[in-house]
């Protein structure tokens, strides 16, 4: 699972226990069908024991949350590995440029983005999600 569903299905989960919350607060204020009280009752269970289904209507409000904080620029930190050749030069660009590399100097160049504060991140959403 990549990190962009784990944080949608932990958003969904999240929303699941909010809604037992909010459901169980308008049970003790109100008076509901008892037909509505027996619905709710039988979806007031763990996320994990949920049908797709049911799991897909928290998914729904996840995906909101998604959106919202994607419009606002926040992106998901990723690990990744630094690239070997941090210039992208091609054999053929190293020839032209005269591009010469001693025996280490792409880890010196790795280690430099590090400090730096290269991270590689990933957008919240992607397009047809």
């Amino acid at each position: 699972m990549t990190k962009r569903k784990e944080i949608r299905e932990e958003l969904a989960e999240l929303e699941h226990e909010q809604w037992i919350e909010w459901a169980r607060s308008l049970m003790e204020r109100e008076n509901l069908s008892l037909d509505r009280v027996e619905r709710w009752n039988k979806l007031m269970i763990p996320y994990l024991q949920l049908t797709e289904e049911q799991k897909d209507q928290d998914r729904i409000w996840a995906d909101k949350s998604l959106l919202k904080l994607d419009s606002q620029g926040v992106v998901i930190k990723v690990d990744r590995e630094l690239p070997e050749n941090p210039h992208g030069f091609t054999d053929r660009e190293k020839k032209l440029h005269f591009y010469e590399c001693t025996d280490n100097c792409h880890e010196v160049e790795r280690e430099s983005m590090l400090k730096a504060g290269y991270v590689a991140v990933e957008p919240l959403k992607k397009e047809g999600e």
